[in-house]
C-alpha cells in the first residue's frame, strides 16, 4: 500500500469518528408565576437571543431564509407544472452534468457570467429541485453528484450570489439590458434550496465529500500505480509500476490530455520518461515536455522556446528532429501565456522549425532556442485546448497538493511543509507577475 493510500485511509477513518454533539435534555414542565413553561423551550430561546445575532437568517436545519421564503402561489403553481416526463427530457448522465458543471463554473470564473449553458443549468436545477420538493425518488445519487462536482457548482454560485449585494440586500432582478446568461434569480433560488436538501439528505457524506475524491485519487483514479520517491520533488520523481506501451498510448491521445504531473503522463504512455527531456519509442512520434524554461509567441501559430542550463539540458537530439512534427505537452511551470493553470497538459503537433544552442563562456551557462510551429487543421484549435484543465481538473489538482502536503507532513514534519507551502505561493506570484508583464507588453504592442 502507497503512502498515499495509507494518508487518504488514515483522514477517511478519522474523520468519521467525529460526530456532531448532541444535547439530549428531557422536557419538564414547571411553574413560573401560575404558568407553565417547558424547560427546553426557554433554553432554546435564551440560546437564539445569544446566537441570533451570528446566524441572522439562517435557521437550525442550515436552511437561509431567501431560499424558504417562496410565495405560496409560486411553489404551488412549481408543483401543479411538474409533469412526470418533463423532468426526464433532461440529460441525468454522469458526463454531461460534469461538462454542464465545468461550463458553468469556468463561466463564472473568468466572465462573471453563467456562460452559454445559463438555460440548460437553469431547467437542471429547476427539475432537480421539484422531484426533492415532491419527495419523489431523486435521479440523483451521491456518486452522481459527486462525480459531476454539484456540490461546487451549488457552492459556486451562492458565493458569486454573495458579490451581488448592494446594500445589504441581494439582487433578484437583473437590469433589463443584462444579457441572458448572467446570474439569475431562478438559479440562485433553486441553487439555495437544492445545497440545503442535499446537505440535510446525504449528512456527513456530503460534507466529506472533498474527502472521498482524495481518496479516489489513490484507488482508482490519476494516482493510482503512482508513487513519489523524493516527497519534495513535486513534479517529476514519481514511479510507477507497468507504463503502458507507447503503441497503445499512441492510439488514444488528442490536444487537451492532462496529466497531474509527467509522471502521470509517463504512466499512460505519451511519454516513455518522468524527466524533462525529448523521447520516442520504437512506434510514436518525438514527445516534447515544456515543464520549465520560458516561451514566447513570435508570430500566428509560431513560438520561440528558450531554457538555460548546462549541456546535457539542450536537447541535443532535437537537432534531428528539424522540419518534423513532435508532440508538445506544456507544464504549469512553463513561463509562457500558453501554459496550464496546473498539471501537465498535451498540446498537439508542432514543427520544429529552427533550433539553436550555444554557450556563454562567461557564465559557462548553455542556452537552448527552439522555434516550433503548431501544425494546422488539428481536430481541437489551440484557443479550445488552452481552456484545460477545467474546473473539475482543477479540483483534482487541489486534492492532489493537499495529499502532497499531508506527506510531507507525515514524512519531514511541520516546518519542511511550511517551507513547502511557502515555495509554492512564491512561484505561483512569480508565474502570475510574469503573465501580467507579458499581456500588459503585448496590449502596449497592439
Amino acid at each position: 500500500m502507497s503512502m498515499f493510500e495509507r494518508i487518504a485511509r488514515y483522514n477517511q477513518s478519522t474523520r468519521s469518528r467525529l460526530d456532531i454533539p448532541q444535547l439530549h435534555i428531557k422536557s419538564k414542565r414547571i411553574s413560573d408565576g401560575g404558568g407553565e413553561h417547558s424547560l427546553f423551550s426557554r433554553q432554546r430561546e435564551f440560546m437564539n437571543q445569544i446566537l441570533s445575532p451570528m446566524v441572522g437568517h439562517f435557521g437550525y436545519d442550515g436552511a437561509n431564509s431567501l431560499s424558504s421564503s417562496r410565495s405560496p402561489s409560486k411553489l404551488q403553481s412549481s408543483t401543479e407544472t411538474l409533469t412526470p416526463s418533463a423532468p426526464e427530457k433532461l440529460n441525468w448522465d454522469r458526463e454531461a452534468l460534469l461538462k454542464l458543471s465545468d461550463s458553468v463554473r469556468a463561466s463564472l470564473r473568468c466572465d462573471k457570467t453563467l456562460g452559454p449553458d445559463a438555460d440548460e443549468l437553469s431547467d437542471f436545477l429547476d427539475a432537480a429541485w421539484r422531484y426533492e420538493e415532491q419527495r419523489r425518488h431523486p435521479p440523483l445519487d451521491f456518486k452522481t453528484i459527486e462525480y459531476a462536482r454539484l456540490d461546487k457548482l451549488l457552492a459556486e454560485l451562492l458565493e458569486y450570489a454573495e458579490t451581488l449585494k448592494t446594500g445589504g440586500e441581494v439582487i433578484t432582478t437583473a437590469p433589463e439590458d443584462t444579457p441572458p446568461s448572467s446570474f439569475r434569480t431562478d438559479v440562485l433560488m433553486n441553487a439555495k434550496s437544492l445545497s440545503r436538501v442535499w446537505r440535510k439528505r446525504f449528512r456527513d457524506q456530503y460534507f466529506m465529500v472533498d474527502q472521498h475524491r482524495r481518496e479516489g485519487l489513490v484507488t482508482g483514479g490519476r494516482l493510482t500505480e503512482a508513487s513519489f520517491n523524493d516527497p519534495l520533488a513535486y513534479n517529476g520523481s514519481t514511479k510507477t509500476d507497468d507504463p503502458i506501451s507507447e503503441l497503445e498510448g499512441n492510439l488514444q491521445f488528442e490536444a487537451g490530455d492532462w496529466w497531474l504531473n509527467i509522471a502521470c503522463a509517463w504512466h499512460d504512455g505519451i511519454v516513455d520518461s518522468s524527466l524533462e527531456i525529448p523521447t520516442k519509442g520504437r512506434y510514436g512520434t518525438t514527445a516534447l515536455p515544456l515543464l520549465t524554461g520560458q516561451e514566447d509567441i513570435v508570430g500566428a501559430n509560431t513560438y520561440k522556446y528558450s531554457r538555460e542550463g548546462k549541456a546535457t539540458d539542450m536537447h541535443i537530439p532535437l537537432i534531428s528532429q528539424v522540419g518534423r512534427q513532435i508532440r508538445v505537452l506544456r507544464g504549469y511551470q512553463l513561463k509562457s501565456l500558453l501554459a496550464p493553470d496546473a498539471g501537465v497538459r498535451y498540446d498537439g503537433l508542432f514543427t520544429i522549425k529552427q533550433y539553436g544552442s550555444k554557450l556563454d563562456e562567461k557564465t559557462g551557462v548553455y542556452r537552448l532556442e527552439l522555434l516550433l510551429e503548431r501544425v494546422a487543421g488539428q481536430k481541437k484549435p489551440l484557443d479550445e485546448v488552452r481552456k484545460v484543465p477545467r474546473p473539475s481538473q482543477l479540483d483534482d489538482w487541489n486534492s492532489f497538493t493537499k495529499l502532497e502536503g499531508d506527506r510531507i507532513k507525515v514524512l519531514h514534519g511541520e516546518a519542511t511543509y511550511l517551507w513547502w507551502v511557502i515555495k509554492l505561493h512564491e512561484e505561483k506570484a512569480d508565474r502570475e507577475e510574469w503573465k501580467r508583464t507579458q499581456l500588459f507588453k503585448a496590449s502596449y504592442a497592439q
